[in-house]
């Protein structure tokens, strides 16, 4: 199992697109978070200052951006099955089950890197503009950092299940891209008005039980939906984690 640990770790350390696509991320969080307060309390003349609490909570200054972070996984979760790779190692184990946990493994830890380099970066770019301040809820709101990690694996989880469980990168991509943006919100609102109309049930949002839309929403500081966010992500990366064993197991590997 370390040796498997081990081998994804070292092409995830290899992977080009891996660094660019956090270069990327990093450059234009910090641009962003350098320039755009300035430029605001400029031509408004009020005082931005952020804390860096906030910062923790809300890491990305573009929502947007965390597409990065799902493309990037999913190359990553696909790139044995785009070189032929998978066959040759699978073919060498008795249980494929340590293939999945190895790689879940690896994206936890690509997951973070991506949020603590974003945090970071974010961090860096507010104090050149002049605008970081201190404050004392810095604890709290890198534990909404934390909830948020766990979220982004429960997102990658769904993203496993389609790249390595169904080997549909495709279907995984497009998913990736719709989280980072809030597509599936309206659907939400929508369910969310037809459980109101029919079954009379009043301030349900379903958006407050999902992955997606909890990763923007929750946050240790203000006590927003804190719990939710842990159990939440738990219940889907089992789910989906179980499902990727399942499905990766009964396909064969071409």
């Amino acid at each position: 199992m370390s040796n498997l640990i081990k081998m994804e770790l070292y092409k995830l350390r290899t992977s080009k697109l891996f660094f660019i696509l956090l270069c990327i991320s990093i450059g234009l969080n910090g641009i962003i978070a350098g320039v755009v307060p300035m430029v605001t309390q400029t031509l408004t003349g009020k005082n931005l200052n952020v804390n860096l609490s906030d910062i923790f909570v809300s890491p990305y200054q573009l929502d947007m951006l965390v597409m990065l972070l799902f493309i990037s996984a999913v190359s990553f979760l696909y790139l044995d099955f785009s070189n032929g790779y998978i066959k040759n190692i699978a073919g060498q184990l008795q249980n494929r089950s340590g293939i999945v946990l190895a790689k879940f493994i690896t994206i936890a830890i690509h997951n973070l890197i991506f949020l603590v380099a974003a945090s970071l970066s974010n961090i860096i770019g507010t104090a050149i503009s002049g605008l970081l301040a201190a404050d004392g809820d810095i604890l709290a709101g890198i534990a909404t950092l934390l909830i948020k990690w766990m979220l982004s694996l429960a997102l990658c989880s769904i993203l496993m299940f389609f790249a390595v469980g169904l080997r549909n990168k495709t279907i995984a991509i497009i998913l990736g891209v719709m989280f980072s943006i809030g597509a599936f919100s309206l659907i939400y609102l929508g369910i969310d008005s037809l459980i109101s109309n029919f079954l009379k049930v009043k301030d349900f949002s379903l958006g407050n039980y999902m992955p997606d839309s909890l990763f923007s929403s929750v946050n240790v500081i203000k006590n927003e939906l804190v719990v939710n966010g842990i159990i939440v992500a738990i219940v889907f990366i089992v789910l989906f984690y179980v499902l990727t064993n399942i499905t990766f197991k009964k396909r064969d590997i071409k």
